[in-house]
């Protein structure tokens, strides 16, 4: 039996006081589903994250030579509270949205064919970075029309649209206990979530560049180091690079040679 689209919830992550964004999304999902739910993110500016037990900055400085900043914790939070929520609520299939998504063209029909493809996904991302083009991928399924369901080698950024299974969702919500990375950074490191990095190209999803950046722009900003952790710095990183790349392309060559 085929499942229909409405078999999926939309879960939308925003800031309670966003009512512009939320107002757009509303518009946004018109005639695609009646059926979605705005989820409250959590503001990583009021909240104090950096201090929680479950964020090792330690590790955050030595891999990347700073801390994460309080709109990526809140991000990060944000997430994973709506991963708890979908593992205990024993929710099948959940899309999840930021509320400066956008739903491209054939989004609902290219979904559907992926609920009933014959490949056991966990969670798909849906991403519209060019490298994704030219990097290595691998075909693991068809979908609708040309969308395709692929297997790729590198790690873009971007957490604004997604979907998960129950069973990835449990993945996910084990990965997410420690905390030392963006989680848009997470979803592409498939050792930690024990999941492949899925993504359908075309992209059926985007993000709408003409709201600022709910994360804000300390992210960007370089945080200086000192002590021990500014001297240990250069090998730390490089190491970390080297393995990580490692890891990922190793994964992606190995799952794609077992496919075939």
């Amino acid at each position: 039996m085929l499942r229909p689209f409405s078999d999926v919830k939309i879960f939308i992550i925003s800031l309670p006081r966003e009512n512009k964004r939320r107002t757009a999304m509303q518009e946004k999902l018109q005639g695609i589903s009646d059926d979605f739910e705005f989820f409250d993110a959590i503001d990583g500016a009021k909240e104090k994250l950096s201090q929680h037990q479950d964020y090792v900055g330690l590790k955050r400085r030595l891999f990347y030579g700073k801390d994460l900043s309080d709109g990526e914790l809140g991000c990060f939070f944000s997430h994973r509270a709506l991963i708890n929520k979908i593992v205990q609520d024993n929710i099948p299939f959940a899309v999840i949205l930021e509320d400066d998504a956008i739903l491209l063209k054939d989004f609902q029909p290219t979904v559907e064919a992926l609920l009933n493809s014959t490949y056991p996904w966990d969670f798909v991302r849906f991403l519209t970075k060019p490298k994704i083009k030219r990097k290595a991928q691998s075909e693991v399924a068809s979908l609708f029309k040309d969308y395709k369901l692929l297997r790729i080698a590198t790690a873009p950024g971007g957490a604004y649209a997604y979907i998960v299974s129950h069973k990835g969702a449990k993945k996910l919500q084990h990965a997410m206990k420690s905390i030392w990375c963006p989680n848009d950074t997470l979803m592409g490191q498939p050792l930690r979530t024990c999941a492949e990095i899925l993504t359908i190209y075309p992209p059926i999803a985007d993000w709408d560049k003409s709201f600022y950046s709910a994360i804000g722009d300390e992210r960007f900003k370089k945080n200086v180091l000192s002590g021990w952790e500014k001297l240990a710095y250069p090998m730390t990183r490089g190491v970390f690079k080297i393995i990580d790349g490692l890891l990922r392309k190793g994964y992606f060559f190995i799952k794609t040679f077992r496919h075939y």
